[in-house]
Parts: structure tokens; C-alpha cells; sequence
């Protein structure tokens, strides 16, 4: 059954890969005027990260964190927001590139 997400649930979560790497912390959500919630925006770790979106599907809760099952690496490869809150075309761009993305456990048993 799929867990359906709020924007006020999931604010301020950490979210961390496969291996329990931290990511960043999810600070605003596409849609961000209520209901039913389809990304999150991550701001990574780092002084390079930036900020990326992430599919709220791909999460699920472990605990205390939300946890995708795409690595570090992965995350910060995909595309940057384009302005200080996410543009027009920005949740398009993120979820054209989650759509072939694999998870890293696949390249992890190859």
C-alpha cells in the first residue's frame, strides 16, 4: 500500500541513501500548496550540494529518516534547481531524470 505524503510530514525529514549516508534535508515540496505531494527538495550536504528534487515514491520511512534507494552520488548528479524556489520547468526535468535512473543496488550486485 502506498504511504501518501504531506508536505508538513515530511518538511525537515533527513534522508539518507542505501548504506544510511546522509543526503540533506528535504526543505520545500512541489506541489507547495497542499495535497497530495510528488516531490520533495533536498538540499545536499556539502558546500557544493545545492538543492534537488526526489521522487516522494522512491521513499520510504526508516525510523527517523526517509530513505531512497538511490546513492549519494546519484542524487547530486541529477539536475540542480534552476532559482532559490524550484521554476516551472524544474519538476519535469527531475522527474524525466528519476524515470531511468536505477537504483544503486543494482550496480552494487553487478
Amino acid at each position: 500500500m502506498r504511504k501518501r505524503w504531506t508536505r508538513w510530514g515530511v518538511l525537515g525529514h533527513e534522508v539518507i541513501d542505501g548504506t544510511g549516508v546522509s543526503i540533506g534535508k528535504i526543505v520545500d515540496t512541489w506541489p507547495f500548496d497542499g495535497g497530495d505531494v510528488e516531490l520533495v527538495v533536498v538540499r545536499m550536504n556539502g558546500p557544493f550540494g545545492g538543492k534537488r528534487m526526489l521522487a516522494v515514491e522512491d521513499l520510504w520511512s526508516d525510523g527517523f529518516f526517509l530513505r531512497t534507494p538511490f546513492s549519494a552520488w546519484q542524487v547530486e548528479d541529477s539536475p540542480r534547481l534552476s532559482h532559490s524556489r524550484h521554476a516551472a520547468e524544474d519538476p519535469y526535468r527531475a522527474r524525466s531524470y528519476w524515470r531511468f535512473a536505477e537504483p544503486d543496488a543494482f550496480y552494487a550486485a553487478a
